[in-house]
C-alpha cells in the first residue's frame, strides 16, 4: 500500500493556477449538496471508517457539486489535479496519449472516487485526461480542504486507504504484457461485465491493450 502523505502545513500548499479551476468546465452549485449525492458520499466514507454524522457533515459541507457534460474534461494534461472527486452519477474515462493513440488507464462509474493519483499526490501537472463518457454528477473536495479536515479530525487519515486503491493494479498492467487477448477479455468479463455494454468498444480495447479489430475477434470467439 502506498503512503498517502499530505502537505504538513497549509502554507506549504502550492498556489493554484486559475486555469486549473474546475469551474471552467463544470456547471457548479456551491450553495448546497444534493441530498442523494451527500448520502452516497457518506455511505462510501463509512466503508472506510465509522465517522460520526458531524464529521461526515463537515466533510460534505466542503464539497462542491457539479454537472459535467458528456465529453467535457474533469482534468487535462498540464493542469494540476488539486481535487478528490466523488462520482455520484454517470461515468468517466481516465486516459493518456501514446503516439497517435489514446491509452485508457481506467473507467470510473457511480459510487467511485476519482483523481489522477500522480498529479494529486505530487501536486504537479498531469499528463492525463479524465473526461465524462456520459452526463455526470460529481462532487469535489480540494486538497487544502482535505488537509484541514485531517487537522480537525485525525480519523480522516483513513483516506489513505481510499487513495491507495486508486493506484493502477499491478495485476492489470502485468496481464496486458503477459496474458493473451482472450484471457484479458475473460478477466474483464469476470470483474466488470457492465463495462462491455456500457462503454465504446474502442475504449474497452484500449484498456485491454489491444486493437478494436482484435477485440472483435475475441468477442466472436468467446460469445
Amino acid at each position: 500500500m502506498i503512503s498517502f502523505i499530505f502537505i504538513t502545513h497549509k502554507s506549504d500548499l502550492p498556489g493554484r493556477d486559475p486555469d486549473s479551476q474546475p469551474e471552467k468546465f463544470w456547471s457548479v452549485n456551491n450553495k448546497f449538496m444534493d441530498v442523494i449525492a451527500e448520502s452516497k458520499i457518506k455511505s462510501s466514507l463509512r466503508e472506510l471508517y465509522p465517522f460520526s454524522e458531524e464529521q461526515l457533515g463537515q466533510f460534505t459541507k466542503r464539497m462542491s457539486l457539479a454537472h459535467l457534460q458528456k465529453k467535457k474534461p474533469l482534468l487535462e494534461p498540464g493542469r494540476v489535479c488539486s481535487h478528490l472527486t466523488f462520482l455520484a452519477r454517470g461515468s468517466l474515462r481516465h486516459y493518456t496519449l501514446g503516439g497517435n493513440a489514446e491509452l485508457t488507464i481506467n473507467f470510473f462509474t457511480e459510487g467511485q472516487w476519482v483523481t489522477d493519483i500522480d498529479s494529486f499526490l505530487a501536486q504537479e501537472p498531469s499528463k492525463n485526461y479524465i473526461k465524462a463518457l456520459e452526463d455526470s454528477e460529481v462532487a469535489s473536495i480540494s486538497l487544502q480542504d482535505i488537509h484541514e479536515m485531517m487537522d480537525n479530525y485525525p480519523s480522516f487519515r483513513m483516506l489513505n486507504g481510499l487513495i491507495a486503491n486508486m493506484v493502477i493494479p499491478v495485476t492489470h498492467l502485468a496481464s496486458i504484457s503477459r496474458e493473451s487477448p482472450d484471457v484479458r477479455y475473460r478477466e474483464l468479463l469476470s470483474k466488470h461485465p457492465d463495462w462491455i455494454t456500457r462503454f465504446p468498444q474502442m475504449h474497452i480495447a484500449s484498456y485491454l491493450g489491444m486493437t478494436s479489430e482484435t477485440l472483435s475477434r475475441v468477442r466472436a470467439r468467446i460469445s
